[in-house]
């Protein structure tokens, strides 16, 4: 609902509790279509898989080389926005036209000769771009975003397009503009990134969710817009 849907394309995973490995979105259906626990298989770091109906995507790694680096890390995704995606082929940095730039300290770029990220090498090039970061753009493909749960994961992927809109928004108007400096940035982020506010945001979401399927129900009027 929040642009990150590709036809079939685009993937997350969740770090296995018992330590096996990652369970990923099984492959050939939408991120949209994704709504049970059969949705998902299980996959090894090596790529293989170990339980679930369904195919692995190709682009495992992605997934299995971010949470080797990254032990605060439980959830990864990889998708094609389309505001962040053409962001990612740009040379200029994520700019502050509004809060949403903020929630993140720094976003770094990745850049590679390659379609699909499908060898552990690439994978590992990868995750050493996001370094201690959250979300990361890959040129001229799309982007990776991570999180230490669900919900924080979630809320760094919807805020990443909503801020790489505003930046092309805001370009594309070409208007003189004052940007805040990294001190008043490095506050805006403390003030605005917070644990209540991952919270308020992932609540309203799944309001949002459940409106929307209400909503679909037939002769049910839409009580928002």
């Amino acid at each position: 609902m929040e642009g990150h849907g590709d036809m079939t394309l685009g993937h997350v995973s969740l770090r296995d509790p018992q330590q096996r490995g990652f369970w990923m979105k099984r492959n050939r259906v939408g991120l949209g279509e994704i709504g049970a626990p059969e949705d998902f298989v299980l996959v090894d770091f090596d790529g293989e898989k170990l339980s679930g109906d369904g195919g692995r995507h190709s682009e495992w790694p992605i997934h299995s080389e971010i949470l080797r680096r990254r032990p605060d890390v439980f959830v990864v995704a990889h998708t094609h926005p389309v505001h962040a995606s053409v962001l990612s082929a740009f040379d200029e940095p994520l700019l502050p036209y509004t809060l949403d730039a903020d929630y993140f300290e720094a976003l770094p770029r990745h850049r590679d000769e390659v379609a699909l990220i499908t060898t552990k090498d690439e994978g590992a090039a990868l995750a050493a771009s996001l370094g201690r970061h959250f979300a990361v753009l890959m040129a001229n493909h799309g982007v990776t975003f991570c999180g230490t749960s669900i919900e924080h994961a979630t809320c760094v992927g919807v805020f990443l397009e909503r801020a790489a809109r505003a930046h092309i928004l805001g370009a594309a108007a070409g208007g003189k503009t004052s940007m805040p400096g990294p001190a008043t940035r490095a506050r805006r982020h403390a003030q605005i990134m917070t644990p209540a506010h991952i919270e308020h945001s992932w609540n309203y979401f799944c309001r949002k969710l459940e409106w929307t399927m209400a909503t679909r129900a037939p002769g049910h009027a839409c009580l928002f817009a």
